[in-house]
């Protein structure tokens, strides 16, 4: 089933979080003010998060100056931005 995280927050957030979480396997659309990202199935998505956090938090000075959270299998917040994998 297919799984989609949306990313939203300020353009630099966004970007950040849309590389650090961006794979082979997932489709990109670009909205207005978010970027969707649509994944196989939620196993891949909650995986993307996984190592998008692994990524982000090998910077521990940066980490913790961005107040950067996650939550397993629902989401990351890093600086002014946020993903969250939509409930279905």
């Amino acid at each position: 089933m297919k799984t989609t995280i949306i990313i939203k927050g300020q353009p630099n957030s966004i970007r950040t979080l849309r590389n650090a979480i961006m794979t082979n396997d997932c489709d990109e659309i670009k909205v207005m003010n978010h970027i969707e990202l649509d994944f196989r199935s939620k196993k891949d998505a909650i995986k993307a998060l996984s190592i998008a956090y692994q990524y982000l938090k090998s910077d521990k000075e940066d980490w913790d100056n961005s107040c950067g959270s996650y939550e397993y299998a629902s989401g990351l917040g890093y600086d002014a931005g946020n993903a969250r994998i939509l409930p279905f």
